[in-house]
């Protein structure tokens, strides 16, 4: 399952569709939707829930958790975020546990930016509060800290037609445990998605229903894998197809769960989430500017 992670430094930046008022990250013409199963490319204002559930292996049933998610801005190009998850995890013939994971905290700072070229580079340091969350659902008695790279790219500044709305959005990283028996692991992600918005205002008007014109077709892959001695802990891997709807203000996305490896759960699931973008709707406060604005 998707590992909760605790304080990160990143650098990313959140894209919207400007033909539709979106404000969600952006580089030139592109507008990025929102993810899923990884953390956002660049930091904004935004607030954002994430509820998923997955069949289990080893004697688990099914783990089910719930993300509230809540990013600040603290100038144009660095951000505050802070994430708490719920966790219930159902064990064959012993009930269900129910606790918190460990406190995330990510602080994200937005690095490189080309919009001709619709490409956004963002760099990071994640933090793991140890200790803060409840070991009967997995939370590590230690933290970790993870380094990451974080990117966004459209393929709109290239001659290749109905092509152009594609775009690919991903991140790397290399967790440090603070303490064994908790392993390092390399962490990782991406996405490919298809922007019908881009396709009706950059490419070619159709004659599409309101619905269908406000859609992005998505694929998520997202991974762990232990780095040196693992402790046990194993390889996981999640596949996302899905799809995001994208309003002014506001974007409500679903995938399906698809494991890739034994570890990582026993069948399929559902992920969605329903993300609000502060700066959008509180343009003109202090919840939708940066602390330190230049606006």
């Amino acid at each position: 399952m998707r590992q909760v992670t605790a304080i990160m430094f990143v650098l990313s930046v959140t894209i919207g569709c400007a033909a539709n008022a979106l404000a969600y990250d952006s580089s030139g013409d592109r507008q990025f939707p929102a993810l899923v199963l990884s953390p956002q490319v660049a930091p904004g204002d935004e607030f954002y829930l994430t509820p998923e559930t997955l069949p289990q292996t080893n004697g688990a049933t099914r783990e089910s958790n719930f993300t509230a998610t809540y990013m600040k801005t603290i100038t144009d190009d660095l951000g505050l975020v802070v994430e708490e998850t719920w966790t219930a995890i159902g064990q064959s013939g012993n009930g269900t546990n129910y606790g918190w994971q460990n406190l995330d905290g990510e602080l994200k700072y937005l690095a490189f930016k080309r919009p001709d070229h619709e490409f956004l580079l963002s760099l990071g340091l994640d933090r793991e509060t140890g200790g803060t969350g409840a070991a009967r659902v997995g939370a590590f008695a230690s933290g970790a800290t993870t380094p990451r790279v974080y990117f966004a790219k459209g393929l709109g500044d290239l001659d290749i037609g109905y092509l152009r709305p594609f775009a690919v959005e991903g991140y790397g990283g290399m967790q440090f445990a603070d303490a064994a028996p908790r392993p390092d692991q390399t962490q990782g992600g991406f996405v490919l998605e298809y922007s019908i918005p881009y396709l009706q205002s950059k490419v070619r008007s159709f004659d599409l229903p309101d619905w269908l014109r406000h859609l992005t077709p998505m694929t998520e892959v997202s991974f762990t894998t232990p780095a040196g001695r693992s402790y046990g802990v194993r390889a996981t891997m999640l596949i996302g197809p899905g799809v995001s709807y994208g309003g002014e203000g506001w974007e409500f996305a679903v995938e399906a769960l698809v494991p890739a490896t034994r570890a990582t759960g026993d069948g399929i699931g559902v992920i969605a989430q329903l993300h609000f973008s502060l700066d959008f709707l509180f343009a003109d406060s202090i919840v939708g500017k940066p602390l330190l604005s230049s606006r």
